[in-house]
């Protein structure tokens, strides 16, 4: 299946845009964080102003440096998740701050217990392959938060859990001892932890956030090194130009973790949205949205590095390494778990409408036509009888029929309460 977003030719007219922008503009790092001392121990200039200004030199022996192949260790090794471009792997969607109740439906803030129930939720669903932790446990005490987080979606998931924007380096070196103990005990073979880490749009580095990177790198764990621009708020009203911004500052922060730590695993990772015209809200409904994913895969693809992104049929033709799944509403901000139950069909529909189409004597029939004929039907060919068995059958939207033990008037119209019961069956019998 041929598509692209981005020529080649519009592909380095990017890069080469993004280059100029770091070299000119730079990346604004706040004048009190450290770190600028031990940059310009490396060689990177910081003007006046703390702009990084980064030559296009750095940039390019940074991004040869960083390695194409990325592994992602889980405490199943056959769950292990092996960035190298030959498949899309699937990740929950990251870091609300509230919950849709299962049993009550109301919101409420999130807690610990929502972080044990849903890495268990994701744990049993199949089209999941990362654990990127969903929610905030609002009751933990913030400077215990994320270790506790970690630990308790560790014991709650074989798959791969991923962090998200952590703020101090504290934090990280907490993890690293941690996944330091539990690599030397033999309970993962590669890396038990990765961190997602954003520059802030447009062209900012938060001190604390850098630095978490940093120590990740340093330890050789895999940073996600990440965009999201709003378009029209901190970033271009424009497609491209939101493509563009993301990609200098992804190719940026990256060329900051080479110069310190060569070879360090990065995943390039860009989530461009477009805002809602009239609230200035993420409006991921955008029809531009694909052709943004789309040009994301390509940009990260371009440099050889894995690449993450938002999950499109675009993404997933062009062969990106990892999307995010869903599982949560409100632009990202609301867990729910029927919502991940849902998400979780919706995404392996995605991969079956990106997957070429198999072309043989087989597939093309055109002897079942022939034997059919004019104004017949196909219902009795053993043809039909083989491949129906490949056709899907959704259970949670509005035309999946319910039928059999358990079902109970009205829910042929409410697939939410379909995959409510769902997930609360997973809950209940899934360890």
């Amino acid at each position: 299946m041929a598509f692209e977003s981005l020529t080649r030719s519009e592909r380095k007219e990017i890069h080469e845009g993004a280059l100029r922008l770091l070299e000119e503009v730079g990346l604004l790092l706040p004048a009190s964080s450290p770190l600028a001392a031990r940059l310009r121990s490396a060689g990177l200039r910081i003007g006046d102003d703390s702009r990084i200004l980064l030559p296009r030199s750095a940039v390019e022996a940074a991004l040869e440096r960083a390695p194409r192949v990325v592994r992602l260790g889980a405490r199943d090794a056959r769950r292990t998740v092996v960035l190298d471009g030959r498949r899309t792997f699937v990740a929950t969607d990251g870091c609300g701050t509230s919950t849709l109740d299962l049993d009550s439906g109301e919101r409420r803030r999130s807690v610990l217990g929502d972080v044990a129930a849903s890495a268990r939720l994701s744990d049993a669903l199949d089209g999941i392959d990362v654990y990127w932790m969903m929610i905030s446990a609002q009751d933990v005490p913030a400077g215990e938060r994320v270790a506790r987080e970690y630990l308790t979606a560790i014991m709650n998931t074989t798959k791969h859990v991923q962090m998200i924007d952590m703020a101090r380096r504290e934090e990280a070196e907490t993890l690293i001892a941690m996944a330091r103990e539990m690599k030397d005990t033999g309970l993962f073979e590669d890396a038990p932890v990765s961190t997602l880490i954003s520059v802030v749009s447009p062209l900012r580095l938060d001190p604390g956030g850098t630095e978490a990177a940093l120590a990740f790198a340093a330890a050789g764990l895999p940073v996600v090194a990440c965009s999201m621009p709003l378009s029209s708020v901190t970033a271009p009203a424009t497609a491209p130009g939101m493509v563009l911004l993301a990609h200098a500052e992804i190719i940026g922060f990256t060329t900051i973790i080479q110069t310190l730590h060569p070879g360090a695993p990065v995943i390039y990772t860009s989530f461009p949205t477009f805002a809602n015209a009239k609230t200035g809200a993420a409006n991921y409904a955008d029809p531009r949205s694909p052709w943004v994913a789309g040009a994301a895969t390509q940009m990260g693809r371009s440099l050889n590095l894995p690449c993450f992104t938002n999950p499109h049929v675009t993404s997933l033709i062009l062969g990106t390494d990892l999307v995010c799944g869903g599982g949560l509403l409100e632009t990202s901000t609301l867990l729910s778990y029927e919502q991940l139950v849902i998400d979780n069909e919706t995404i392996s529909g995605m991969f079956r409408a990106a997957a070429p189409q198999p072309l043989n004597p087989d597939t093309l029939a055109l002897d079942v036509i022939r034997e059919v004929g004019p104004g017949g039907h196909y219902l009795a060919q053993r043809h039909t009888a083989r491949h129906i068995r490949e056709f899907s059958l959704p259970r949670f939207d509005e035309t999946a029929p319910v039928t059999g033990p358990g079902s109970s008037p009205g829910d042929e119209a409410n697939p939410r309460e379909r995959a409510r019961r769902e997930a609360r069956r997973i809950l209940e019998s899934h360890r």
